[in-house]
């Protein structure tokens, strides 16, 4: 299970870990009988594209600090996913784009942390004014030919990185759907379209 919990969050008895009729353990109140499940966390980030350049900041928190990531961040209640983008966008950069604008292009399983992951796509006619935050020390517009490959902060979405900028060039989007493990990712692309 991603996350431990020894006791129960109604009755505060403790948890017992026991095999379900689902064949998987889960943690269950040795009281009350109430089962805990393991569900994955949501993450959104954004591809805030102009031209063919993206839109990076080089991040301020761990993990990955002083690396090149997307802006992004957890998905809160109450939000759909796209205004959880537009959300994570302007507090880390101090951009505010319409979350009806976001374009969703890849959904992925992180499979050792138990997350989902939705990245969105957005365009601006023009390069916005910024602020630097605690999370982003430093915000940089790149291509393809720009980008900083060897500080990217999680190397293992690189495949989905250059693929987006391919996607740029020619004009035709898709949405990748796909996992991602501790040593690589496997998507697939699907629906490219004008």
């Amino acid at each position: 299970m991603g996350d431990i919990m020894n006791f129960c969050s109604d009755c505060g008895s403790r948890l017992d870990e026991r095999l379900m009729d689902d064949g998987r353990e889960r943690s269950v109140c040795g009281n009350c009988g109430r089962v805990f499940y393991d569900s994955p966390c949501v993450l959104v980030a954004c591809y805030l594209c102009h031209r063919n350049r993206i839109l990076w900041l080089r991040r301020g928190i761990a993990p990955a600090i002083g690396q090149w990531a997307l802006p992004g961040g957890y998905m809160e209640s109450g939000e759909t996913p796209q205004e959880a983008a537009s959300r994570e966008l302007e507090e880390e950069t101090g951009i505010r784009v319409d979350p009806e604008t976001m374009q969703l292009v890849s959904v992925s399983t992180v499979l050792h942390m138990t997350q989902t992951h939705l990245v969105f796509r957005s365009e601006v006619d023009s390069v916005p004014e910024h602020q630097l935050t605690d999370e982003a020390l430093e915000i940089a517009w790149f291509g393809l030919d720009e980008m900083p490959w060897a500080e990217l902060a999680f190397g293992t979405v690189e495949p989905q990185v250059r693929e987006m900028y391919k996607w740029l060039e020619t004009g035709q989007f898709g949405i990748r759907i796909g996992f991602v493990d501790e040593t690589h990712s496997v998507y697939t692309s699907y629906g490219l379209s004008d």
